[in-house]
């Protein structure tokens, strides 16, 4: 009879510390989900600089970025693209937010002009969050080995 209790016993506290430890995790993940404050993003820097920022994904991350009060740098291929969201986002912004563009095709030029493009852009400015978001990919799907080297390099 000691045998089966102790039995009991131990299988009832192996139970009770698998049913705590899910239960941490899942208060854990509410609170990280839901509860916990949000990071002040001006303690890294002042400016956030967005490739690819015209369209989609990165016109998103650059709306909110703006609305926690970061100055941005929009950078893109298309200078009226680039221009029009300059002017929404700051209209969604009170008008009065820094935003500066600049204009880069990264698949005609190499890694050292635009390097030196953005450098001159960025020039004086306390840029803390980089968001690399522009990019293409291959017209349609074929293998590496069929793509001209043209595309290929354009890509990468």
């Amino acid at each position: 009879m000691e045998l089966q209790s102790f039995i009991l016993i131990a299988i009832a506290i192996s139970g009770f510390i698998s049913l705590c430890n899910h239960l941490s995790k899942f208060l854990t993940s509410i609170w990280v989900m839901f509860l916990r404050p949000p990071k002040n993003l001006k303690q890294y820097g002042s400016w956030a600089l967005i490739t690819g920022s015209t369209n989609g994904i990165g016109r998103a991350l650059a709306s909110e970025l703006a609305s926690k009060g970061l100055g941005l740098i929009l950078v893109g291929r298309d200078p009226l693209k680039l221009k029009a969201t300059c002017q929404q986002i700051r209209e969604e912004n009170g008008g009065n937010l820094p935003v500066k563009t600049i204009v880069i095709d990264f698949s005609k030029l190499r890694g050292d002009e635009i390097a030196k493009k953005i450098e001159e852009g960025i020039e004086g400015l306390d840029v803390g969050i980089l968001i690399n978001n522009a990019g293409l990919a291959y017209p349609f799907p074929q293998f590496l080995h069929e793509v001209d080297s043209e595309t290929v390099e354009s890509i990468v």
